[in-house]
Parts: C-alpha cells; structure tokens; sequence
C-alpha cells in the first residue's frame, strides 16, 4: 500500500456517565462510570481497546450492560467502585459507489469478564457481539441504523442468555462544528425473567479545533432492563 493511500491516527476518549433507577427492585442503584478508550483506525478499519471505572450503590443485582442479574439474593444496599470489563473491538467501513449516500460499518467486541464479580461490578463470564451499521447521508441530515447480537457468559446460578439489539437514530449537523442526535435503543431479553429494553437519548457534540471533540447527553429508560434516567458527557482527542 502507498503512502499516499495509508491513513492513519489515534484517538483517546474520557468522560463521566452517571444512571439511576429501581430496575424492577424495592430500591434503586445508582452507576457512576468513567470511561477510557483508545482506538487506532487505519484507512476504514479501526481497532479499540476501552476499560471504564465504576462506582455502583445498590443492592448488588445490577451489572452495567445487561441490568437486573439475578446472581444471589437481595443484598443491603452499598457502594462498591473498581475496574470494569476490558474490551477489544474492531470494526470496518463499506462505503458506496462512489456518489452514494450509504455507508455500512460491519463490527465486532470480544468483553473479558476482568471486573469483580464479588461487587457486583460484572459476570465474570466473557461475551461476544457482532453487529452491522447503516447510514444514509442526506445532507445535514443522517438517518441510521444498527443491528447486532451479543452471545452471554452463563455464570453458575444466573439465567443469562443471548439477545438480539438494535439502534434507530437521527443525526442532524446544524452548523459545521455541531451535530444534535436523537437515537432509541432496543434489546431483547438477558434472561427467561427479565425484561426488553428501551432507551431513549438526545445528544449534541462539537467540533473543538482541529483535534478535540466533546459531547452532552441525556438518556430515559423505559423498562425495567435500563436505567430510568441518566447523562453524561464525552472528550476525545485525536493525533
């Protein structure tokens, strides 16, 4: 491959996420996570590596990503932080002829169960996802889609099983250097007991010089699978 074809860069992205709900329990559990990622993409295929750290007050039956698991019984409510799972992704863009408003991302996580699962911080199982993007480009406006299905570890005493998701979005580029987005996401079950999930959020992100890139968002839940409301906000940087 020439030089002139090769293009390649690295991006660090941080943050804070705070969520809050009962998810179908007497109390609520609340989840503070700081995330950290690094991805390096060369041409249209990236690779990423993100390992978060959590903070998570509740009873102990709430894991981050999948909700209520039902591992043990009911626990007094109480505060526990630590890492949590360590994941590697990579993913590959398909564009269009050339002139064509679609685009398809094709992608794939490999999640190691490194966060504890003594403090409800995780399974300690890995799991497995696939999934496929799809954008329309029309002019300020992209609509999007995504498709995936994610393969769960079964710890001993859990129900957890495979599930399909999905993600409907609307990204609108109102000025240069600002995108507002409104996207629904959708899964189905984790376990025989528990509930789909629906999450609704409203983002918007700016372009900070040639390098930086920060972004405010807003979630609700409405089912017991998901938080029943939540926020946060994003910074990255790129070489």
């Amino acid at each position: 491959m020439s030089a002139a074809l090769l293009r390649a860069g690295f991006t660090v992205n941080t943050g804070f996420d705070y969520s809050t709900g009962d998810y179908g329990l007497p109390v609520s559990t609340e989840i503070i996570t700081i995330p950290f990622s690094v991805s390096y993409a060369v041409n249209r295929t990236t690779w990423g590596m993100s390992l978060p750290y959590l903070r998570i007050d509740g009873p102990g039956e709430v894991v981050p990503g999948i909700g209520r698991f039902a591992r043990r019984q009911l626990q007094a409510k109480s505060a526990h932080e630590g890492l949590g799972d360590l994941t590697f992704d990579v993913s590959h863009e398909f564009a269009g002829r050339e002139g064509s408003p679609w685009t398809w991302v094709a992608g794939a996580d490999l999640k190691f169960g490194t966060a504890s699962t003594a403090k409800s911080l995780g399974t300690g199982k890995n799991d497995y996802a696939a999934q496929v993007e799809v954008y329309y480009s029309a002019g300020r406006l992209t609509p999007f889609a995504t498709l995936g299905y994610r393969k769960l570890g079964n710890p001993p005493g859990s129900d957890l099983r495979d599930f399909a998701y999905g993600t409907l979005g609307l990204n609108w580029a109102c000025t240069e250097r600002v995108t507002l987005a409104l996207l629904v996401d959708l899964a189905a079950r984790t376990s025989a007991a528990g509930a789909s999930a629906t999450n609704w959020t409203v983002s918007a992100s700016r372009v900070l010089g040639e390098h930086w890139h920060a972004q405010i968002y807003g979630a609700l839940g409405t089912s017991d699978a998901t938080a029943d409301h939540g926020g946060g906000f994003g910074l990255s940087r790129s070489w």
